[in-house]
């Protein structure tokens, strides 16, 4: 048997413990000491509470993770991330957790991504936030009745004062913590490809309760009582999600074929950002990383594929997202896989048509806010950035502050590239020539995509003009007047 040596048992660096360190040798032999020198030494009863906390440590299923450090690390995810099944075997074989985490961790980590909670659980990253029956009984006090009723009054009025995401709430879910995401050993060994180790821990009973059955989203899932969410139920994401970022090809086919995943899933603990698999990869994952691209082909070409799926709350469809990206080749092409193409998109919760996304400014530093009756009209972001901040406070206190510092980033202007203009004009183009377009739709602030366009930095008169002289269009915009009684002639201009 080996012997322990003093740097072996060096627990001196809180996220780096020796039994982490040891699970991601290839070498088990200090491994296999420290799992029997944890056995044997926690069968003696006279330890004292210091020691015993410090064998703890040392044990299997000693995880680092909470708020407390910043981080979900443990044994399991340690040798997974190394590629070493048999370092994940012995740590099974000892009593380790095959979850990889702890439900506290998980379920605090998830409470920063329900709908109505405070702004300042967006900001907590070191400290626990309130449970999440506390959580959503205030969520319910501000009118959100359950996660997945319509927006209320209120959401829909602190849209209108801040420049949120046309895909989602205003405080985008983890955009402002500073620690790392709360994943699953599953979800791990999606990321890094193994699926050796994926296997074994399904064998030892991982929690996969919510990836593998077609449930849709209700309102007793959301509302269940904490006690009875598993692991899989608070994860904010899920192996297949994590397998399509990494751009895992044979996981992904792995988990949708052999292991029975869905490839429909929507996160339950992330009713605002719940994108099903399809949309995910399209919104959130890098399209030229072609391992992301094989991904993509791969879910659109599986039979229980719903290619019409969309997010909840805000009702986007993959063809909104597609349409984002300003890259018509795209938009194309999935419109030709996706049963009944562009018609199917419909519009979104906030009223938003393909045409709409389209004509949206990027992001807020791009309109022209010197016009006031922009500034009044347009509220509305293109980005599919999740960390782009359009102000330095989250919403809504960022509106009881109005100074340029304050606000930060709300008044930098961008205007748009040749390239980027270019690339819109081409899309709106598609659009066009697609006969379902009405160009006298308004979106819940009574905008039409000319309103947009007219209020955007930089815009190419060409793009303008190309929608005016479709039938309606001058109509349009000389007369349709917005919620604030604004014509797209109005906005145009500083």
């Amino acid at each position: 048997m080996y012997k322990l040596t003093a740097d072996d048992l060096d627990d001196s660096c809180d996220d780096n413990t020796p039994i982490i360190r040891a699970a991601a040798k290839s070498n088990p032999a200090v491994l296999e000491a420290l799992l029997a020198h944890h056995a044997t030494a926690s069968a003696e009863e006279n330890l004292t509470k210091r020691e015993r906390f410090r064998l703890e440590r040392l044990g299997p299923s000693a995880t680092v993770g909470g708020t407390a450090c910043n981080q979900f690390l443990s044994p399991i995810k340690s040798a997974i991330r190394a590629h070493l099944p048999h370092n994940l075997r012995l740590l099974l074989a000892a009593g380790a957790n095959p979850d990889g985490i702890d439900r506290v961790c998980m379920s605090d980590y998830s409470v920063r991504w329900i709908r109505g909670r405070h702004f300042r659980d967006d900001v907590t990253s070191f400290g626990c936030c309130k449970p999440r029956a506390i959580v959503l009984a205030n969520a319910q006090c501000k009118g959100i009745s359950h996660q997945l009723c319509p927006l209320t009054p209120g959401e829909l009025d602190e849209r209108c004062h801040g420049f949120p995401r046309f895909w989602t709430e205003p405080n985008v879910p983890g955009q402002r913590l500073r620690m790392e995401k709360a994943f699953t050993a599953l979800e791990v060994a999606a990321q890094v490809g193994d699926v050796e180790c994926l296997d074994i821990l399904r064998a030892a009973g991982a929690d996969e309760s919510a990836w593998v059955q077609e449930v849709s989203l209700d309102e007793k899932q959301i509302q269940m009582d904490d006690a009875e969410w598993s692991i899989s139920f608070l994860s904010t994401s899920s192996p297949v999600h994590e397998a399509i970022t990494a751009g895992q090809q044979s996981m992904l086919r792995h988990l949708l074929s052999t292991c029975g995943y869905s490839p429909n899933y929507r996160s339950y603990a992330a009713p605002t950002v719940a994108l099903p698999p399809l949309s995910y990869a399209i919104a959130r994952c890098d399209l030229n990383d072609p391992g992301v691209q094989r991904c993509l082909v791969d879910l659109l070409s599986h039979p229980r594929l719903d290619a019409n799926l969309r997010t909840p709350i805000f009702n986007i469809h993959p063809l909104h997202f597609a349409t984002a990206h300003h890259d018509p080749q795209l938009l194309i092409w999935l419109a030709n896989l996706i049963p009944g193409g562009y018609e199917a998109a419909g519009t979104t919760a906030l009223g938003h048509t393909l045409l709409h996304i389209a004509c949206l400014p990027l992001t807020a530093t791009q309109i022209v806010a010197r016009n006031p009756e922009v500034a009044k009209s347009i509220h509305c972001a293109r980005t599919l950035d999740s960390q782009w901040k359009p102000h330095r406070l989250p919403s809504p206190l960022h509106m009881e502050f109005s100074t340029a510092e304050s606000i930060g980033l709300g008044y930098k202007i961008t205007p748009m590239t040749a390239a980027e203009q270019v690339a819109q004009q081409d899309t709106i183009q598609v659009l066009l020539e697609w006969s379902g377009v009405d160009l006298r739709a308004k979106d819940l602030e009574g905008n039409t995509a000319l309103h947009y366009l007219a209020g955007t930095l930089n815009m190419s008169e060409d793009t303008i003009e190309m929608i005016r002289q479709m039938e309606g269009g001058e109509e349009v915009w000389l007369e349709s007047e917005n919620c604030y009684g604004v014509t797209p002639k109005e906005m145009w201009g500083e």
